[in-house]
C-alpha cells in the first residue's frame, strides 16, 4: 500500500495513528492487522471503561449456550468455533461481553491458472463454512439487539462476474455485502472513496430480530490481475475494525454504565488529590505565621533586654 493512502485511511477512525503494514512478514495481514491495530485499539478501548480485554482464539458450543441461557453440559466444552481473526472480549466486574468477531477469507485460483497459461476451473465454496460460526455467534450476542460479526472476503472468487458473493448474501438474510472490485486502473482515491462508502453503510443492529454478519468483500477479475491483488491490508481490516468497535461500546449500556463509573471515581480522586493539596498548602501558611510570630517575640524580647 502507497504511504500516502496507509496514512489517509488512518485518519478514518485511528485520527492519524501510524499503522504498521506488515503484510510482508511471514505473519498474515490479518494477525498484521489485529497485533498492530485492532488489539491495541481494543485495549484502550475497553481500558477506558474501568473493564479488561480478553483477545480469544476459540469459543466452546458450552460457553454460547451459557450466554444464550441454556443449559449445557460438559461433553459441549470439546466443540469449539475458531474464527480467523479470533473473538474479543470485554470483562467488566467478572461478566464477560463479547464486541468483536473477526472472519477473514481469501478464495479463488483462476488467476493463478489464468498466469500459467492453464483453463479455468469452477469456482470454490469454502467461504459458506463461515455460516456455522454465524450460528454458533448469535448465541453470544442474544439479547443485546446488535451483532459485530465481521467477514473479510477476498479474491477472484468475490468477483461480481461471478455468483460466489451473492451466496454470501443468501446465508445472511439477503442483506447487501460491503464490496468493490479492483481493476487495473483503480487508484488510491477510489480505494479511499470505497472505504469512506462502507464506513459509512456499516450496522451491527440486529435487523427484525435476525443477527446480521456485516461482510466485506473486495475482488479482482481473474484475467485482469495477478492473485492477491485484491487482498484486504491492514490498514483497511484495521479501520473497519476499530469503527465496529466504536459501534459497539456505544450501542452497550454496560460498559457507558461503567464509563460513567470510572468518571465519577476519577473525579472523586481528582477533588480528593485537591482537598489534600489545599490543606498541605494551609498548614505550611500556618507554619509560616508561627515562625514568623516566634520570630518576632524574640525580637521584641530582645529589645526589651537592650
Amino acid at each position: 500500500m502507497a504511504a500516502g493512502l496507509s496514512a489517509r485511511l488512518s485518519k478514518m477512525v485511528l485520527g492519524g495513528r501510524h499503522l504498521n503494514d506488515d503484510s510482508k512478514h511471514s505473519e498474515s495481514r490479518m494477525q498484521a492487522a489485529i497485533r498492530n491495530i485492532i488489539l491495541p485499539y481494543a485495549k484502550a478501548a475497553v481500558e477506558h471503561f474501568g473493564g479488561k480485554l480478553e483477545h480469544r482464539s476459540s469459543v466452546s458450543l458450552y460457553e454460547c449456550q451459557k450466554h444464550f441461557g441454556q443449559a449445557s453440559n460438559e461433553e459441549n466444552k470439546r466443540v469449539c468455533m475458531r474464527p480467523d481473526g479470533g473473538v474479543f472480549m470485554a470483562v467488566h466486574n467478572g461478566i464477560e461481553v463479547p464486541i468483536l468477531i473477526i472472519e477473514d477469507k481469501v478464495q479463488g485460483t483462476n488467476d493463478s491458472l489464468h498466469a500459467a497459461g492453464k483453463p479455468r476451473q469452477a469456482t470454490g465454496n469454502a467461504i459458506e463454512r463461515a455460516a456455522k460460526n454465524i450460528r454458533m455467534s448469535e448465541m453470544l450476542f442474544a439479547g443485546r439487539g446488535i451483532f459485530p460479526y465481521v467477514i473479510f472476503a477476498a479474491g477472484c472468487d468475490f468477483h461480481p462476474s461471478e455468483t460466489i458473493a451473492k451466496r454470501l448474501e443468501a446465508m445472511n438474510f439477503g442483506m447487501p455485502n460491503h464490496s468493490f472490485a479492483l481493476a487495473p486502473e483503480t487508484t488510491d482515491d477510489d480505494v479511499v472513496a470505497h472505504m469512506e462508502r462502507i464506513l459509512a453503510d456499516i450496522r451491527i443492529a440486529t435487523i427484525a430480530g435476525k443477527s446480521v454478519a456485516s461482510i466485506f468483500v473486495k475482488s479482482h477479475k481473474y484475467d485482469k490481475m495477478a492473485h492477491g491483488a485484491s487482498c484486504w491490508t491492514p490498514d483497511e481490516m484495521g479501520v473497519i475494525c476499530c469503527h465496529v468497535i466504536d459501534m459497539v461500546i456505544a450501542a452497550t449500556p454496560g460498559l457507558v454504565v461503567a464509563k460513567e463509573e470510572v468518571v465519577k471515581e476519577e473525579t472523586a480522586k481528582e477533588e480528593t488529590a485537591k482537598e489534600e493539596t489545599a490543606k498541605e498548602e494551609t498548614a505550611k501558611e500556618e507554619a509560616v505565621k508561627e515562625e514568623t510570630q516566634d520570630v518576632t517575640v524574640e525580637a521584641l524580647e530582645a529589645a526589651k533586654s537592650a
